[in-house]
């Protein structure tokens, strides 16, 4: 016996609106990269530029921090002026290597004093924001939405092995991105209709030379591995994706250069954009 037999098959119809329709809750999946963070600031600049409106946003490891920065009201000129100082030492310090070759406290005390003047729990942010990390212990993809931000971000961007993990009650937390480098799924549970996804990491070498030494070493393979089984690119609406795969996930000497490619790539897709949200 057919299966569909005695059943009423469903389908969608298209929707006819007498008035103007109400537009797609727009949410941003920010991706993890390390440095190449820094071409998430150039995306939100044409975003801004583009009149493309955002209603959340869920970001992994370096994509938390430029979207939690951007959730508590940092305009994209006050994070172009904060990163053009910032370097390793800012955010991490060597120590004893029994969790991470270096301690990331000073990434949260780094974080602390840029909020010091603005919201730093998310239950004040002016976007809601999700935190992407991952619970080494039990496996769990952990969506941090309540709290601290500071914290959060810090967990998010925790790279096992290279940073040491950041406790959180009874979790010890690491770099969401070992999980989901790509979050269009908690986005999506945020509230977003339409998904913009920004990927840090395209297809090819993850830089151009060989790695230095062992930290440079351990995040290149981390994120090949990222790359190539925790990607949720085919469920966003649209994918940023800058040209930047010759860059070194480590090298903070080429901020220009990532905040442009970050432009270059959403200017590229913006009238995609507009076109399907009917802007």
């Amino acid at each position: 016996m057919n299966p569909m037999e005695g059943q009423v098959q469903a389908r969608t119809l298209p929707i006819v609106w007498e008035g103007k329709p109400p537009r797609q809750r727009v949410g941003l999946a920010l991706g993890g990269g390390a440095a190449r963070g820094l071409a998430h600031i150039g995306v939100l600049e044409v975003l801004e530029e583009a009149d493309i409106p955002i209603d959340c946003i869920a970001g992994t490891s370096a994509g938390a921090i430029a979207g939690g920065l951007y959730a508590s009201g940092f305009t994209t000129a006050e994070m172009r002026k904060e990163v053009q100082k910032l370097n390793w030492l800012e955010v991490a310090s060597f120590g004893i290597p029994r969790m991470g070759l270096l301690n990331f406290d000073k990434a949260a005390q780094w974080i602390e004093d840029l909020l010091r003047d603005r919201p730093n729990t998310f239950e004040e942010l002016s976007i809601p924001f999700a935190a992407v990390a991952a619970d080494i212990v039990r496996g769990e993809l952990i969506a941090i939405n309540t709290g601290k931000l500071s914290a959060a971000l810090r967990a998010s961007s925790s790279v096992p092995g290279i940073f040491t993990p950041t406790r959180m009650g009874d979790r010890m937390l690491v770099d969401g991105g070992t999980l989901n480098n790509l979050p269009v799924s908690v986005a999506r549970r945020l509230g977003a209709d339409y998904v913009i996804a920004v990927d840090l990491l395209p297809p090819g070498r993850v830089g151009n030379k060989e790695p230095g030494n062992v930290m440079e070493l351990t995040v290149t393979a981390l994120y090949m591995l990222m790359r190539s089984t925790h990607n949720e690119g085919a469920e966003a609406d649209r994918v940023i994706m800058p040209a930047i795969g010759h860059l070194s996930l480590f090298d903070m000497g080429h901020k220009e250069e990532l905040m442009e490619a970050g432009r270059a790539a959403a200017q590229s897709i913006v009238p995609k954009i507009k076109q399907d949200l009917g802007l």
